[in-house]
């Protein structure tokens, strides 16, 4: 059963110009502004608060996919590895208050819609398979793989990974995980 958010009526005062926009901008998306101003405010708390002192940076993805064609796979996978298991908790510490595989699962969520990143997320009762699609070449597929196969090594979460040039496909077994990993 889905329990409906709570709501609260607000008034805000905002610039002239910026209502204007919000409007111009929520009858593109054949929203409501409030609808829009409400998942502006969302979004904002879920991530851009916390992001960037998260450790997370705004990068061009196309100077992004370049690296990568210029960076060999072992190298790749020798930096994520060395950096992952600390990078990890303190952006799941930061940003959700926790480090466990829902923390992850939320942040793998956040992350792909802040990149463009498509994701597709299929469920049934032994695992969840989430299909990352992130059109940043073989590399880009290797440095997802090996960040996440850290992290839910260090959950203690039983995964398996398949990738092609562009995409991900994390399939996370379903069971008893542990939290709080070193």
């Amino acid at each position: 059963m889905v329990v409906p958010k709570q709501t609260e009526s607000v008034s805000l005062r905002l610039d002239k110009n910026t209502w204007n926009r919000l409007k111009v901008v929520a009858n593109k998306q054949k929203l409501s502004p409030n609808a829009l101003v409400s998942q502006i405010l969302d979004s904002h708390l879920e991530w851009e608060l916390t992001a960037a002192a998260a450790g997370w940076v705004v990068m061009p993805k196309p100077f992004l996919i370049e690296l990568f064609k210029i960076v060999d796979g072992d190298t790749i996978e020798k930096i994520i590895t060395k950096l992952s298991s600390r990078m990890a908790k303190d952006i799941s510490l930061y940003m959700r208050g926790k480090h466990d595989l829902n923390s992850w699962i939320s942040l793998i969520r956040a992350r792909c819609i802040r990149s463009a990143f498509n994701l597709t997320e299929y469920e049934d009762e032994t695992k969840h398979e989430l299909i990352m699609q992130h059109d940043m070449g073989e590399n880009g597929s290797l440095y997802f793989k090996t960040y996440f196969q850290n992290i839910f090594h260090d959950l203690g979460v039983k995964t398996e990974f398949d990738y092609t040039d562009n995409t991900l496909v994390i399939k996370i077994e379903k069971g008893k995980t542990s939290s709080w990993h070193k």
